[in-house]
């Protein structure tokens, strides 16, 4: 069973399905706006649900899965990862189960797994209620208040005083489990995202932002490259190993996140057991030939992933990477191919609809333009990437 908040596309990698059709016969779960495209000879059994209602969304899943002899769930939007757990744990299916997601999803019990096992965190709190902010050690500066199972840096607030804290809290007016306070951590933001199986890693990417995710804003621009091999970045993957172990991931795809610090520390920030969205995977594809999509889908089926690399050559040293653009009120113009060749874009997906009926951002993938593109290195792939937000800009 798939269950899917994604459009349909996201199941393909151009005409040739994600899913292995050939070893499964899918029972896809979808919103009644997704279902474009979505062929009735692949697809014979689609259950049309409205995602507003999470409830509604997993008694329809419960019931495909106890009536249609379900063997494995797939899942790879956060919002659904919780869901999918519970399920394979009520009903004893094989992936990751309850207990292990919530570790990947929950910043509280996620950080103080990895703390335990002597990875350096920022200094961080459940916040349930407004005493908590007293027990804040302020002394270290600007702190960050978001949800504990939050999504896309939504409802991500820095705060630089108790003051600033107990007002914006009396505002969110959150019941107790829901929001953490940590410390703000100063310095660069690095993703690596991994393919594990069965407790060994596969494979590792490892990417920094040119603009941090919570920065969202009208007009500005987003993404990331791919590092080239160093030794900063084998720090970062070496991290992710630890990491991995310390939350106990038999088999899935990973989305970790760190800081690092002027000082050169790395801070855990927080790991993800699903692919980094906003355009990480077909960066990764086009530098490595691995599809992180096509391992998560194929492993939450129950199947072996396909991690083959391509062999390296001259040709392969370019630095890959992606840039987001946010709508800015109002409807963007589309590039013309001439333009995205001009400036040297491989794949661009333009998002006419991005920021809604306001047209500003809602999160940190809600991109009016995005591109995959490439440089000789990290100087010359920002230079590419400027010029196409002043493009895309006007």
């Amino acid at each position: 069973m798939i269950i899917s908040r994604d459009p349909h596309h996201t199941l393909f990698d151009g005409t040739r399905c994600l899913l292995p059709l050939a070893e499964v016969e899918p029972h896809l779960v979808t919103n009644p706006w997704l279902v474009e495209g979505v062929e009735s000879s692949d697809f014979r059994h689609t259950t049309v649900c409205d995602f507003a209602n999470d409830d509604r969304v997993e008694q329809a899943c419960d019931w495909i899965v106890k009536t249609n002899g379900i063997r494995g769930i797939v899942a790879l939007h956060e919002k659904m990862v919780i869901m999918a757990a519970r399920l394979r744990t009520a009903h004893g299916l094989p992936g990751l189960h309850l207990d292990t997601v919530l570790l990947f999803r929950d910043k509280v019990r996620m950080k103080s797994a990895v703390q335990a096992h002597g990875v350096t965190v920022p200094d961080f709190r459940a916040l349930d209620r407004e005493g908590d902010l007293a027990a804040v050690d302020w002394s270290r500066g600007r702190h960050i208040i978001k949800p504990r199972c939050g999504v896309g840096s939504n409802q991500t607030h820095i705060v630089d005083s108790p003051a600033t804290a107990r007002k914006l809290w009396r505002q969110l007016g959150a019941p107790p489990g829901e929001y953490e306070i940590e410390e703000f951590i100063a310095g660069d933001m690095f993703h690596c995202d991994g393919i594990v199986r069965d407790g060994r890693v596969l494979h590792t990417s490892v990417g920094k932002y040119h603009a941090r995710p919570g920065n969202v804003a009208p007009g500005a621009m987003a993404g990331s490259y791919l590092l080239p091999d160093g030794a900063l970045a084998q720090r970062i993957v070496d991290l992710h190993h630890r990491v991995v172990g310390a939350l106990g991931l038999g088999s899935g795809v990973t989305h970790l996140e760190v800081f690092h610090t002027p000082e050169d520390k790395l801070v855990f920030c927080e790991i993800a057991a699903r692919p980094g969205g906003g355009g990480i995977d077909r960066m990764i594809l086009r530098r490595h030939g691995v599809h992180l999509r096509e391992a998560a889908i194929r492993i939450e089926a129950g199947l072996p992933p396909v991690v083959t690399h391509r062999p390296t050559s001259a040709g392969d040293q370019a630095v890959w990477g992606r840039v987001g653009i946010y709508p800015h009120g109002r409807a963007p113009a589309e590039l013309t191919a001439q333009e995205c060749g001009e400036l040297g874009v491989a794949e661009y997906e333009y998002r006419p609809t991005a920021g809604g009926n306001d047209g500003l951002p809602r999160h940190s993938t809600d991109y009016a333009h995005r591109f995959i593109l490439s440089g000789n290195g990290p100087a010359d792939f920002m230079a590419k990437a400027n010029r196409l937000r002043a493009v895309a800009g006007r």
